[in-house]
């Protein structure tokens, strides 16, 4: 477990049970230790090995819901014995935290969230879709946010300032396996603050609503000491067409620049060396090189389309970054059992804001189940407890590259309970425009990778002591780099449970996974897992 980052979600986790229990009327709290015996097998493809090894976990959750807390937790800790194959010992860490408290009434909140999960290193690499035993291309991210924010009305008017502070790192992973393309640099860590000021009028006795917004984002990231900066100020107007019909109109300014130094760079080769897992070393005779500077007068237009407290639909359509700029949101929430949540974005990004800035979008009470699946190779999406809520940021863990991008991504979260059954959804896309130092036969810039993911599981309550489920994801990265291949892979899993007594739980499952590379053979591997589980 890397130490002083670990230690810090730890404390967040902790901080956010007890923190919690304090203020609430009756909190959720539970604890657990498993013990899981498992055994892998090549199928196909060449490098693969038979293994087998034992897992012993512990870890822990919380949720709290009233009046003034929201929270849920959850975090597990598991060590791997090898014991048949060519496997290490090894630690794997999955948690998620979210925490929302009404500190003063119409005044003072504060939010705050932390994530431990895993993330792709190598564009180029596999794309694995469990934690195995021996992982390929994958690397343990942590990521914490806190959030204080001042809501007031003053009168008619409206006033709102929000502070963020955000801290993303990964640990040096390693690729393993083939990698296609020329080398990338792989992200670090990132210290990232976001401030927003809004004041405006709605529901007034105005024929319209309106408000003036003003954001300020910034990131310092390690890698080449990059800078991202972006300023924004906007006016925008509501204006009511029908009892559910709205008009909605915005206009204003913004500027974004990006900064790094250059990589050093082999003479011989012309290629760059590489540090410490992987990464870029940084020339110390290079000066900062602005690598994006856009700024200019920015503006949108669109329709929101609310007929009923269930349903929302918002599409906007303007000029932003230079040119056309889509968005979109459609909430909708037929019944308290099922709902769906469309998103369609477009901005300026980067590995730390996309999985922090996720985090901190989620909902504060978290479907932890859902959530978080520590056989899965990372979060393809943070799911609410409230069916179709939450966000995804399987767009940001599936390519931990250190270089900004402008990013266009959709995602969908649909979520469906009957009495015994449940089924969840989650589709996105991501099309990642890279901005890089143009001046390097390695460099990104203008380069456009896609990718694609989809999860579907299936669960089911077969008893009052037994259950199945069953799941399928699958991913598609299209490499934009020369020489670089395409990556799709899939997974099939299911498992089953049945408890005994108060605190024992057994469990079986079986599952098989692909991932393909270009001009290389198929990957295929199978997984059988037997254990048990005492909670507590």
């Amino acid at each position: 477990m890397s130490s002083p980052t670990s230690r810090v979600m730890l404390g967040l986790l902790a901080g956010s049970v007890f923190c919690g229990a304090a203020h609430a009327d009756r909190p959720e709290l539970g604890a657990f230790l498993d013990l899981q015996q498992l055994g892998e097998m090549q199928l196909n493809g060449a490098g693969g090995d038979d293994v087998t090894y034992t897992e012993v976990s512990g870890g822990a959750m919380a949720r709290i819901n009233n009046r003034r807390i929201v929270a849920s937790a959850s975090y597990r800790l598991s060590y791997r014995i090898p014991e048949i194959g060519d496997i290490s010992k090894s630690v794997s860490q999955d948690g998620v935290m979210r925490l929302q408290a009404n500190v003063v009434d119409e005044w003072l909140a504060v939010d705050t969230g932390a994530i431990v999960t895993r993330s792709r290193v190598a564009a180029g690499g596999a794309a694995p879709q469990f934690d195995s035993a021996n992982p390929k291309n994958l690397t343990q991210t942590y990521s914490a946010f806190i959030q204080p924010s001042i809501n007031h009305r003053f009168g008619d008017l409206g006033v709102s300032a929000t502070y963020r502070y955000a801290y993303t790192q990964n640990e040096s992973g390693q690729t393993g396996g083939l990698v296609t393309g020329l080398p990338t640099d792989r992200f670090d860590n990132s210290k990232a603050q976001q401030g927003t000021l809004n004041f405006g009028m709605d529901n007034s006795s105005l024929p319209f609503d309106w408000s003036v917004s003003s954001q300020y984002r910034r990131e310092n990231t390690s890698n080449l000491a990059q800078h991202f900066r972006a300023f924004s100020t906007a006016a925008e107007v509501k204006v009511p067409i029908t009892d559910f019909v709205a008009l909605v109109a915005s206009g204003g300014y913004e500027q974004t620049r990006t900064s790094q130094r250059r990589a050093l760079v082999d003479p011989l080769t012309g290629l760059p060396v590489l540090g410490k897992g992987g990464r870029f070393v940084v020339d110390p005779a290079s000066p900062r090189l602005l690598t994006y500077d856009m700024d200019g007068l920015i503006g949108d237009a669109g329709i929101i389309w609310k007929p009923s407290r269930r349903t929302r639909l918002e599409a906007r359509a303007g000029y932003r970054y230079g040119g056309l700029s889509v968005t979109g949101l459609m909430e909708m929430h037929p019944s308290e059992r099922s709902g769906v949540t469309v998103i369609v974005t477009d901005r300026i990004e980067s590995f730390g804001q996309g999985v922090s800035g996720g985090l901190a979008d989620a909902p504060a009470n978290l479907d932890l189940g859902q959530t978080l699946d520590p056989t899965s190779s990372y979060q393809n999406c943070l799911f609410g407890k409230s069916p179709g809520t939450g966000r995804c940021i399987g767009g940001a863990l599936g390519q931990a590259s250190a270089s900004t991008y402008h990013e266009r991504a959709a995602s969908v979260i649909f979520n469906h309970r009957m009495r015994r059954w449940s089924v969840a959804t989650s589709l996105g896309y991501t099309r990642r425009t890279y901005i890089d130092d143009p001046g390097t036969l390695f460099s990104l810039d203008g380069v456009v990778d896609q990718s694609f993911f989809g999860d579907v599981s299936l669960t089911g309550q077969l008893t009052r002591n037994s259950g199945v489920s069953f799941s399928f994801s699958g991913n598609l990265f299209k490499n934009g780099q020369v020489g670089a291949s395409d990556v799709l892979s899939g997974s099939l899993s299911s498992n089953y449970y049945r408890t005994f007594g108060r605190g024992i739980r057994a469990q079986a499952s079986l599952a098989i996974e692909s991932s393909k590379q270009d001009g290389v053979t198929a990957d295929v591997s199978g997984r059988a897992q037997l254990g048990v589980q005492y909670q507590f």
